[in-house]
Formats: C-alpha cells, sequence, structure tokens
C-alpha cells in the first residue's frame, strides 16, 4: 500500500485527488449531479479522516485527476449497512451517496459509522477511513472552528464566458 496525504483539505494519493463538499440535504436528489455549497474542512488522525457534518447536511466526495492518461478508482463502504458507491474518473468525478441492498441511493450523512475509502490510481492502492462528525465534536478533535451552518438557498453556479 502507498500513503495518502492531506494537502489543506484535499485527500492526495498519487495523480488522485479527493475533496468532500456540503449540500443542504433538502436539496440533495439521488441519482442528480450536486453543486457544492461549500468545501468540507479535513482533519486527518493517523489514516482517518474526520469531516464535520450538521444535521439537515449530506457530503458528496469530489474526485479527479491531476494527469491526463492515468486510471483511477475510487470506493466509498459503510462496513455496517453493506452501502457502496465506486467510481472510476476521470469519467465518474462525483459520489452523492451509498447504494446497498435495496438499490437506493442514500445521502452521505452523520451516523456514527466510520466509512472505508479505498483509493487505486495506476498500479498503486491505498485505504483511509472517513468519520463524519458533528461540528462541535469535529472542532473539538481538531482544534479548527466548526464550519457555519449551511442556509439557503443553494449558490448559483458560476456564469461561464
Amino acid at each position: 500500500m502507498t500513503a495518502w496525504r492531506l494537502r489543506g483539505d484535499v485527500l492526495v494519493f498519487e495523480h488522485l485527488r479527493l475533496r468532500l463538499h456540503r449540500i443542504g440535504l433538502a436539496h440533495w436528489h439521488a441519482g442528480a449531479v450536486l453543486r457544492s455549497w461549500g468545501a468540507v474542512a479535513l482533519h486527518r488522525s493517523g489514516d482517518a479522516l474526520h469531516a464535520p457534518c450538521a444535521a439537515g447536511e449530506a457530503l458528496w466526495l469530489g474526485v479527479w485527476l491531476d494527469e491526463e492518461g492515468v486510471t483511477a478508482e475510487v470506493a466509498l463502504i459503510d462496513p455496517l449497512t453493506a452501502r457502496r458507491a465506486a467510481i472510476a474518473p476521470p469519467g465518474g468525478f462525483q459520489i452523492a451517496g451509498l447504494c446497498g441492498d435495496d438499490a437506493a441511493l442514500h445521502p452521505l450523512v452523520q451516523t456514527g459509522a466510520i466509512l472505508g475509502i479505498q483509493l487505486r490510481c495506476g498500479t498503486a492502492s491505498t485505504a483511509a477511513s472517513l468519520q463524519l462528525l458533528a461540528p462541535a465534536a469535529w472542532a473539538a478533535l481538531s482544534g479548527r472552528p466548526a464550519p457555519d451552518p449551511l442556509t439557503g438557498p443553494p449558490p448559483l453556479p458560476p456564469r461561464l464566458g
């Protein structure tokens, strides 16, 4: 296994990048391409990532490659429910939720579960864990201020041109 690192609030593994984003839970829709209401601050403890996630919000993972022609795969697994999601960038760029035996997509919300992240980039692979915490608990663990609560409506998409 090759090591991953945290650069700012972005998980970096070989040419693979992963960033968590926030969205209001009422605006989360299964199967939709989700817009970011803001990037999520991360705290690393060993091979574990901790992210704040308040009641009324969901998180999603954005994934990209910093080099063309590289193959990669990202899987997110909840070992308690066996729900999972996997994507292969550059075609797949977002994990918006986890799919279970019921074939329904479930949002990434704070449940207390420790999620597993499996990463492959080229021939290298690694693993990490991810725990979503209440903002106050995350702030106490990380020593950083908790994020401001989400307020609506969602931000407008960027203007092009």
